[in-house]
């Protein structure tokens, strides 16, 4: 496909805390140790964003104030990759240093048996000012 008609791809994994950490500890946990061992890696193999939200106890009262708490997912935190093609991310997952170094830390924080993954294309209608290959408008 040629870049200009290329698609970006999205992985977002729904999450699911390890039991017996709190939500505080979680959060600490993704942002301040996790993110940084993994940023590197992602950013070698071309990754785009790389995005942790979380779905924590202090938001959930906008759900109800916004009428969709019948509709609220449960799981504690969504993981969101962009990148151009699913090789790149590929490449992160089979780099020895990222098994090494960052693979073993999921077990760390993340209830691995209830995570989810959903892949698909990503369809942006108001993005900040990027283009739909992630590249600032002018």
């Amino acid at each position: 496909m040629s870049e200009t008609n290329q698609r970006l791809i999205v992985i977002t994994i729904n999450g699911y805390r390890k039991p017996g950490l709190t939500e505080e500890e979680l959060h600490h946990h993704l942002c301040e140790v996790h993110a940084p061992k993994a940023s590197p890696f992602l950013e070698k193999y071309g990754i785009l964003e790389y995005n942790v939200i979380d779905n924590f106890s202090a938001a959930r009262p906008y759900a109800e104030y916004l009428q969709m708490s019948k509709k609220l997912s449960d799981h504690d935190y969504i993981v969101q990759f962009v990148m151009k093609d699913v090789e790149d991310f590929k490449k992160v997952w089979e780099d020895p240093e990222f098994i090494k170094n960052v693979m073993p830390d999921h077990e760390t924080f993340a209830d691995t048996t209830r995570s989810s993954v959903c892949i698909g294309y990503m369809n942006s209608f108001l993005n900040g000012g990027r283009d739909p290959q992630g590249r600032l408008k002018n």
